[in-house]
């Protein structure tokens, strides 16, 4: 998976708080019973001190055995009592301890060095969330593609389409083909972008998705005023990568050449790219020459988009 170290250190700072806060509400519950039950508190230091007990008396030259064995057979008592008193009160030692929200790993994310479930989890909707926040338009999914809106002789065609990349989304890993969405304005392109993003996110992976003027704007941004954001690097290492409206950036050196390192860099390191556009063939050449379309077209899978305008048909319902 390609979580950012922003990503895991959220995750973790989110179980850090579970802690903070379990521990929080067992001190509150702690001091409401010994308010209740005082001899709760005076146990309490008795049983803190037994150690340096045992201590003292081995440097005084004592029978460590017996002073061990004493010591012990009152801890045993004080523990008894402690217990008789909790359970007059309706409560047991575990009401002193703190209630963690993962019962297996105590919130600390690992299971016997393994990762947890709920780190898992915690990894995935902070992905989700950040994906969404840096998103311009909400994330979509499958059950709202609405295929009735691919109408007549491309019907049967866009159907094929969605399901494929429908399949594509749930069978996706971190090596799978990338995709070429081609076709013009108001065909779903966008929207079969975002469910996918949606899916590929859901499973775990990382997922980057924006307009390609905004994701080469950031690249530009990087390269020029040296903020030291990583922006290439995070674009080039996520699991899934998502140009949106490709051609309808600012031409110009710059951008051809970001293209290029991110296209051709992502194809070396065998990560997934989405690339959309309205754009035909010619109009591709023109714009980012033979090498960056040679990739395009040779190396991604194209999915091309007919039919009517559906923007225009939802704002004629």
């Amino acid at each position: 998976m390609g979580y950012s170290r922003e990503v895991y250190d959220d995750a973790l700072r989110t179980l850090s708080s579970r802690r903070a806060e379990a521990a929080a509400r067992a001190a509150a519950r702690r001091e409401r019973l010994i308010a209740a039950y005082p001899r709760i508190g005076e146990i309490e230091r008795e049983l803190a001190g037994c150690a340096p007990r045992v201590a003292r008396a081995v440097l005084a030259g004592e029978d460590a055995e017996a002073a061990v064995g004493q010591i012990k057979e009152h801890n045993l008592a004080l523990q008894k009592e402690l217990a008789k008193i909790l359970h007059g009160a309706g409560e047991t030692r575990h009401t002193l301890a703190p209630e963690p929200v993962c019962a297996l790993c105590h919130d600390t994310g690992y299971v016997d060095g393994a990762m947890c479930d709920c780190l898992r989890d915690l990894l995935k909707e902070e992905a989700k969330r950040r994906l969404r926040q840096s998103m311009h338009m909400p994330l979509t999914d499958f059950e709202q593609v609405r295929t009735l809106y691919y109408k007549g002789q491309y019907f049967d065609h866009m159907k094929a389409v969605v399901a494929y990349c429908r399949a594509w989304a749930e069978d996706f890993r971190a090596d799978s083909g990338s995709l070429l969405l081609r076709g013009r304005t108001g065909l779903g392109k966008t929207f079969l972008s975002l469910a996918m993003a949606g899916a590929v996110s859901d499973k775990g992976f990382s997922v980057i998705y924006g307009p390609a003027h905004m994701l080469l704007a950031a690249m530009e941004k990087e390269q020029f005023a040296r903020d030291g954001s990583g922006a290439e690097h995070t674009l080039l290492h996520a699991d899934l990568l998502i140009l949106d409206d490709l051609g309808t950036e600012f031409g110009g050196s710059f951008a051809v050449s970001a293209l290029y390192t991110l296209i051709n860099g992502r194809m070396l390191e065998h990560h997934p790219t989405i690339v959309s556009t309205n754009c035909d063939n010619n109009a591709l050449l023109d714009k980012y020459g033979e090498a960056l379309v040679s990739r395009l077209l040779g190396e991604f899978e194209t999915l091309t988009f007919k039919g009517t305008d559906i923007r225009q048909m939802k704002k004629a319902e």
